[in-house]
């Protein structure tokens, strides 16, 4: 991709481009390093996020694109009531919950390889799965 950016948000909407025409992105060694030092540097929201470890977030309905955090929580029983009641809020909406990478809850059509849309989290203090 030659240099025709000159901010970040710029080469994003390049690449954006780029990739919604099914064409292929080549960056520079130099342009490369940078978006991987953006993308390893925590913004001042993800720091403060950091110690929470679900995350309630709006995907596309095809489950391929992320498209909003709506909410972080540290505990399962928080963001399970707060996923309750933005499925009622926004129905027809995709809404997932991830723990890390994991999905713990999604509220798409199963995976039809996959077990099903909801994993189950240990009862604390029990160790088995409610």
């Amino acid at each position: 991709m030659s240099a025709d950016w000159t901010t970040e948000e710029e080469l994003a909407q390049l690449i954006r481009a780029r990739a919604a025409r099914g064409r292929m992105v080549t960056l520079r060694p130099e342009t490369a390093e940078k978006i991987a030092r953006r993308l390893l540097t925590p913004s001042g929201a993800d720091r403060h996020l950091a110690g929470l470890g679900f995350r309630l977030e709006v995907w596309s309905p095809d489950g391929r694109g992320f498209l909003e955090l709506l909410a972080a929580a540290q505990s399962y029983q928080l963001i399970k009531l707060v996923f309750d009641a933005a499925l009622k809020t926004r129905p027809g909406g995709r809404l997932v919950v991830r723990q890390g990478i994991r999905v713990v809850l999604d509220s798409g059509p199963p995976d039809p390889g996959g077990a099903g849309n909801v994993v189950r989290l240990p009862t604390a203090g029990t160790g088995r799965a409610r």
